[in-house]
């Protein structure tokens, strides 16, 4: 089953899409049907927790490592990990060996609704400014996910 859109009315939901249209005049007035809801989160401020995240990696200065395996630093997918779980969004596993791992929780649009994810942005960004861009400022962030965003 495809995933159909539709949008609230004051008489009802309402196809958002021709594919929503076309699914809804094939079902049988009187049908019941039932329906999984999703409501999706604001597509312009996941893009911003995304370029929040970007500027953050793209200014912090990276130590980098050497070990008898070569060269290391850090990848931008566990910079996302690291600022997550430092913002408290996480879960507990209990590895094999019996240590305890926090995971990042899922940001997925059907794990998150906006309300979480806006907390979740705000958190993160305190994690950012205090532990890798301790000179910026929240207007300082502003300012460059702006230009970033504009830039894409």
């Amino acid at each position: 089953m495809p995933r159909l859109n539709f949008t609230k009315t004051s008489v009802g939901l309402v196809p958002w899409d021709q594919d929503a249209r076309d699914w809804l005049d094939k079902v049988k007035v009187g049908r019941a049907v039932a329906i999984d809801v999703v409501l999706p989160r604001n597509l312009g401020f996941h893009r911003k927790f995304f370029a929040m995240l970007n500027v953050a990696y793209e200014n912090h200065e990276w130590p980098e490592i050497e070990t008898k395996w070569g060269r290391v630093r850090t990848n931008f997918e566990a910079f996302r990990k690291y600022v997550t779980v430092k913002g408290g969004h996480y879960t507990v596993e209990l590895l094999p060996n019996g240590q305890i791992k926090a995971e990042p929780k899922s940001i997925s649009w059907n794990k998150m609704d906006q309300d979480d994810f806006e907390k979740l942005y705000s958190d993160v960004l305190d994690v950012i400014l205090a532990e890798f861009l301790e000179n910026w400022t929240d207007a300082d962030m502003e300012r460059a996910i702006e230009q970033m965003l504009n830039f894409t």
